[in-house]
């Protein structure tokens, strides 16, 4: 049996992680952890039997060491931020990183400089901590599997073509929100955000990919999955969510990868990687499909995409400062403090007021991180 340690097992991204791990029967769970989800997390522990589990706030972690108690169960709780590097840095055969947001970027650090493999599906891992995580990981020979459905697409797209490579072409479903005009776009609510077309994702990548964010934060990315140019990473909206991306290589030829939109097929493929295993899901059946259609990104209606891009070409802490500015911002919208259009002005605002700082080392990604999380509260503040 293989060990795996799963960080931010309640999330959308852990649970399908769990129900892949409950159909393989090839892994044994190391650790869980979570941030103060103990209901689902008691669950989890009774199911997979980890052999610690870290909870992030310190009050939820002593009400779950106290249920654990008086049931007898001795799985070990730990607590707190610092504790999630504690479990990434433990050696197993695989770390899952599916904790959302900033969070993820330490124990990314801490997973590499431990030379354990990473199924990365903190996106803001390589978005903030780029030069850092990918120095480490080429240190340390970590094999970084991508999560994120895109990105696995163009992992098992390159296969054989690393050097015909021309573009990568990352498809967007365009969200709830593609076809609103601008006026729509005002009256926009939480609730209609969080209504994604296609896909089951946890609230905060759901608002990003209503406001194209995702897209630009995944193009950031694929820069440091891939070593490609910002200029050949290009993103067309595809409604369907039929094909997860595609590459072009010097000849013109187009290869793209397709299947339906679940995210536990990319999941089992790093769990399962070099080797495929059939699914517990149903197949794309393609004389079912219809039409599948392609259109440009509307950068004037969600300029998120834009600034995406400008940060990932500047480098250093921009895309450090984008991702702060946005994640306080997201927070603000889904709290009724701001309107929708506002998250895209917030990062605006914020990546103006920033002085970058070229080659960073991680504690400058820190700091960036958290001057840009002040600024952005200030902004709201002032605006609203």
């Amino acid at each position: 049996m293989k060990e795996i340690t799963i960080l931010g097992s309640t999330g959308s991204i852990g649970c399908q992680a769990l129900e892949v791990i409950s159909e393989l029967k090839t892994w044994q769970v190391k650790a869980l952890t979570a941030y103060q989800n103990i209901e689902l997390l008691y669950k989890q522990i009774k199911k997979y039997q980890p052999e610690f589990v870290v909870v992030v706030d310190d009050q939820a972690a002593q009400d779950l060491e106290n249920k654990l108690t008086a049931a007898a169960n001795k799985t070990e709780v730990l607590s707190g931020k610092d504790s999630l590097k504690t479990a990434a840095a433990e050696k197993v055969d695989l770390l899952l990183n599916a904790v959302v947001g900033f969070a993820g970027l330490e124990p990314s650090v801490a997973a590499a400089e431990a030379g354990n493999e990473i199924a990365l599906a903190n996106k803001e891992s390589l978005v903030s901590g780029g030069p850092v995580l990918t120095r480490l990981v080429k240190e340390n020979n970590v094999k970084l599997l991508p999560v994120d459905s895109e990105h696995n697409a163009i992992f098992q797209l390159l296969k054989g073509h690393q050097s015909e490579l021309d573009e990568i072409i990352l498809t967007a479903s365009g969200g709830p929100f593609f076809s609103y005009s601008q006026e729509e776009l005002t009256e926009v609510t939480v609730e209609g955000a969080l209504n994604h077309p296609n896909w089951e994702m946890g609230s905060k990548i759901t608002i990003d990919s209503a406001s194209l964010m995702n897209k630009g934060l995944e193009v950031i990315e694929a820069h440091w999955l891939f070593d490609c140019d910002y200029d050949d990473i290009k993103v067309l909206v595809h409604p369907q969510s039929i094909i997860h991306s595609m590459i072009r290589l010097l000849d013109g030829t187009i290869l793209a990868e397709m299947g339906p939109a679940d995210m536990k097929i990319p999941i089992q493929y790093c769990l399962t990687y070099p080797r495929r295993l059939k699914t517990a899901g149903s197949n794309l059946e393609l004389d079912q499909i219809g039409a599948l259609e392609f259109f440009q990104a509307d950068t004037d209606k969600f300029p998120n995409l834009k600034y995406a891009y400008t940060a990932g070409k500047a480098g250093g802490t921009y895309p450090a400062v984008l991702n702060a500015a946005n994640e306080i911002a997201v927070y603000s919208f889904l709290k009724g403090e701001i309107p929708f259009l506002a998250m895209s002005r917030v990062v605006a605002s914020v990546l103006d007021q920033h002085q970058n700082i070229f080659e960073p080392d991680l504690e400058a990604i820190l700091n960036s991180d958290q001057e840009a999380r002040r600024l952005a509260v200030e902004v709201i503040k002032e605006w609203f």
